[in-house]
């Protein structure tokens, strides 16, 4: 009796020990997910609302959320990694912009770097930052103490929209000082003639009585610090009597929302709109063409500050600085996020003034009724998987993967030149009209290599230009 009495107590001490065995895994199993929830940045974050009538249907789930490569502390609240090389070791560091507080309004930046020994990423240094506005907020690795090393640039927006410049400064040991933070109403890199290195120059904020002043910063080798070697006081001048109206961005988008042109230097024609339908900012050089989502637009006065990304998946954010200095000329400046100490620059920086299209074509029409149509036969791919075919007996266009097919005719027509396509359906019947101004990139010997259609309409004014992404064609055959 004894011993059956000593056997149950005995499984019973099994039974227990198992079952808080599988508690103790659970446990541990749900706080390592909650762990991983927790290092994806809110950035990355998605909100699925799933509809409580159809039941069947199945939520998409999105299967390449970045998650920073470190955990919280307690109350930290990741809100955007961003993975760089900011120590020039050819690997990528990841520097994270995090708040300590769900109250706060101050960003904190950490640097997350990988430990050969570990095997791990370890929390290698971390710093508050002066810039507040997320999405505006680009980091650098540029030398600015001439020492060889890159030295870590932090720029960005505060609450009030005013720029934010904050620099901490590579040390031998790998760490980092803070050697610079300041913020005023414009923040600029100048590149010096005389020194590699780079000279800051601010705007402060204006004065009770309006004044500002220009202050100029390099860095003092002997005494290691960034000096003030200038300041020039002047009346502040970001309020000019004519530029957008109203206070806020979108008042000055509509107002942006005409062609520009830079065209200062001959050999880099440069022009600049805004595609409406999309969202987008769209730059068209002689060799090259971008269109950039825009994520967020930020206004400060004739100040605009549009952070943009080439696609959606893509992390590396520009910030394009509009300033207007007339009713028809603006200065652009660009701020990029850079994954190493390489800067990118296509020449998209400078002064663009307002471009009537149409005045410009009538000044220079030339009488015609139409071009020679044989110059544009033949066979044209674009991107996306465009298509166009011009043919004497069929002519083809795809676009936004629609196929057409129908008559095509180039022809000028108050000063521009035009592609003319009627789709003509299987059953005989006529479809879509589509218009488009001809722009065209031909060789030496007069044969075209380019072809670019920008979406246009034929109305009792003439034709007007849209301003929409236009379609770029190379000649294959």
């Amino acid at each position: 009796m004894m011993n059956n009495f000593k056997s149950l107590v005995s499984h019973l001490y099994f039974v227990a020990f198992f079952a808080a065995f599988l508690i103790a895994v659970y446990l541990i199993v749900i706080q390592r997910q909650e762990t991983l929830q927790a290092s994806v940045p809110i950035e990355n974050r998605t909100i699925v609302l799933e509809s409580l009538s159809d039941k069947s249907q199945v939520s998409p789930q999105n299967n390449s959320l970045q998650h920073a490569k470190i955990s919280p502390l307690p109350g930290d609240i990741f809100l955007k990694t961003i993975d760089i090389d900011v120590d020039d070791d050819e690997d990528f560091e990841q520097v994270i912009l995090c708040k300590k507080t769900a109250g706060s309004t101050v960003l904190w930046m950490i640097i997350a770097d990988f430990s050969p020994n570990l095997g791990a990423y370890l929390r290698h240094f971390e710093a508050e930052i002066r810039a507040s506005k997320l999405e505006s907020i680009t980091v650098q690795p540029l030398d600015v103490t001439g020492d060889g090393l890159s030295d870590l640039l932090i720029q960005g927006l505060d609450s009030s929209n005013n720029q934010t410049l904050t620099i901490f400064r590579r040390l031998l040991n790998r760490g980092y000082s803070l050697i610079f933070s300041e913020t005023g109403l414009s923040i600029n890199l100048q590149d010096s003639d005389e020194s590699a290195i780079p000279s800051i120059v601010v705007e402060s904020l204006p004065n009770k009585t309006g004044l500002v002043s220009y202050k100029t910063y390099i860095w003092n080798r002997n005494s290691l610090f960034l000096e003030k070697v200038s300041e020039s006081p002047l009346r502040e001048s970001n309020s000019i009597s004519e530029g957008p109206s109203g206070s806020d961005a979108q008042s000055y988008l509509s107002w942006l929302s005409r062609f520009w042109k830079k065209n200062s230097d001959a050999s880099n024609i440069c022009s600049l709109y805004l595609d409406t339908n999309s969202n987008a900012l769209i730059l068209e050089g002689q060799q090259i063409q971008q269109r950039w989502i825009i994520k967020s637009a930020e206004r400060k006065g004739n100040r605009l500050y549009l952070t943009c990304r080439l696609s959606e998946l893509s992390y590396l954010d520009r910030i394009f600085i509009i300033d207007a200095k007339g009713q028809n000329v603006i200065s652009v400046s660009i701020i990029d996020q850079q994954v190493s100490h390489f800067r990118r620059d296509e020449g998209w920086s400078g002064k663009y003034e307002s471009y009537d299209y149409m005045k410009e074509a009538k000044d220079n029409k030339t009488i015609l009724s139409s071009p020679d149509h044989s110059q544009f036969l033949g066979r044209y791919l674009g991107d996306d998987h465009s298509v166009l075919v011009l043919d004497q007996s069929k002519n083809i266009l795809v676009l936004n993967g629609k196929y057409r097919e129908g008559a095509a005719r180039i022809y000028y027509y108050d000063g521009y030149q035009v592609l003319d396509f009627l789709q003509i359906q299987s059953n005989g019947l006529v479809g879509d009209r589509l218009l488009f101004i001809v722009s065209i990139d031909q060789s030496e010997n007069g044969k075209i290599n380019r072809l670019i259609l920008r979406p246009a309409e034929i109305g009792a004014d003439g034709v007007r230009m849209e301003y929409r992404t236009p379609y770029i064609f190379i000649k294959t055959s």
